[in-house]
């Protein structure tokens, strides 16, 4: 196995990532991007670019055929989502955090690069050595094995995008408890106590509304039922769930997640699909002006990560060096073990791809993703933390990843 290419293919996946935060962070320093210019940045990266990207990438290449050929992809994704979301709990505990922290900590544990971090290294590795390892058969060429590797990603993308999008957006979302009244500090000058004459006019106002509700009341005479009946309250419940339903669902609603959710209707639903992908579409002008809106969404997150870098307070390093730790502990070194001794203990239940060992095994592995920025910046907590724990965990990228890769692979070798 040529470990020297493998290496510079990590290092240089790794470092395209770093020298665009750079970019973005002198940016910013010299006020090329400004605080409001970062602001509407987010705001497009999260409302266009990103529901662009998401439905391009993953409605193309990913139909239902494909979906139940691989149920080992959802299976393994939904399974390490768990794994790594209790690790999130059990940080929280023992480092002693907030609810609000710990839920900050589920995040930066349970949602990883797959989509960048992945796709590149397959690129690089295609005309290295280590392809050798990952061949179906003495007819697979690497081309072909990269092809579906790429293709096992894409699946990956759209379970993990619907998951981090839906649940990392609900947990990082801001609640009111998370901001408690400190009863030892005096109260703002802002906030007005009721006066005298204002209680008095409130109580007035609440006898006015009792007596009107007493007077729709119909007095009991000699036909008055002595059972008490329910009247007309059932056609009631029906629109009262169906409003508590929809404001549920449109809470948790978003631009990326509606995106993923109609990549997912449009791929698995074929005449859907002729619609907007293939020669002949008649949508097609659609989705390849979608498809070219979202190359712009990566370097310029990047970017805006680099930016939201400049901005950050110096000692925040410092302040989430614990919880920071944890984090990459658990991505770079917890989940790998427990994913290689996964897929390796349960690959005789599904299709014999070193490929595939391989994709499911990275999908446990890794820094956190990218796009939790844009988390944070759609939820508006947390953007200073999440800034920090991506810079830390990417400057470790190169060596770590590496040593990952080659770990699994040298499993695969000698299990093949």
């Amino acid at each position: 196995m040529d470990y020297s290419s493998l290496f510079l293919a990590s290092a240089q996946s790794s470092a395209e990532v770093l020298l665009v935060c750079v970019s973005g962070y002198l940016a910013a320093k010299y006020e090329i991007i400004t605080p409001s210019i970062q602001k509407g940045l987010s705001n497009l990266i999260i409302k266009v670019l990103l529901p662009c990207l998401l439905f391009s990438e993953t409605a193309a290449d990913i139909d239902l055929s494909i979906l139940i050929q691989l149920w080992p992809v959802p299976v393994f994704c939904a399974t390490f989502s768990v794994i790594s979301s209790l690790l999130g709990m059990f940080g929280g505990k023992i480092l002693r955090l907030s609810l609000a922290e710990t839920k900050f900590l589920m995040v930066g544990v349970m949602f990883n690069n797959i989509t960048s971090l992945l796709l590149g290294l397959l690129s690089g590795m295609e005309n290295t050595s280590a392809m050798q390892i990952l061949l179906q058969s003495e007819d697979d060429s690497p081309a072909e094995s990269v092809k579906r590797g790429k293709s096992y990603v894409m699946l990956a993308i759209l379970f993990s995008t619907l998951l981090r999008w839906s649940l990392g957006a609900f947990l990082l979302r801001k609640n009111p408890s998370d901001d408690p009244l400190d009863l030892a500090k005096p109260l703002s000058k802002s906030v007005m106590l009721p006066t005298y004459n204002d209680q008095i006019s409130l109580i007035n106002s609440l006898n006015e509304t009792i007596n009107t509700s007493n007077e729709t009341i119909d007095p009991p005479n000699e036909r008055t039922s002595l059972l008490a009946t329910k009247k007309n309250n059932n056609k009631f419940i029906i629109p009262q769930t169906l409003t508590k339903i929809y404001t549920i669902v449109g809470g948790l609603m978003n631009p990326p997640l509606t995106a993923s959710i109609v990549a997912l209707l449009v791929s698995t639903i074929a005449p859907l699909k002729n619609l907007f992908f293939g020669d002949h579409a008649p949508l097609f002008v659609i989705s390849s002006t979608m498809e070219y809106i979202g190359t712009a969404t990566v370097p310029l997150t990047l970017i805006m990560l680099g930016a939201q870098l400049q901005n950050l307070r110096s000692s925040k390093g410092k302040e989430m060096f614990a919880s920071i730790s944890y984090v990459i502990s658990c991505r770079y070194l917890i989940m790998p073990i427990i994913g290689g001794i996964m897929v390796m203990s349960t690959k005789s239940l599904y299709r014999g791809d070193p490929m595939l060992w391989f994709i499911l095994m990275m999908l446990a592995s890794g820094p956190t993703a990218i796009n939790c920025i844009n988390l944070v910046q759609l939820t508006g907590n947390f953007e200073e933390e999440m800034a920090a724990l991506l810079f830390y965990s990417y400057i470790c990228l190169a060596p770590l990843i590496t040593l990952i890769v080659m770990s699994f692979l040298t499993i695969i070798s000698y299990s093949t």
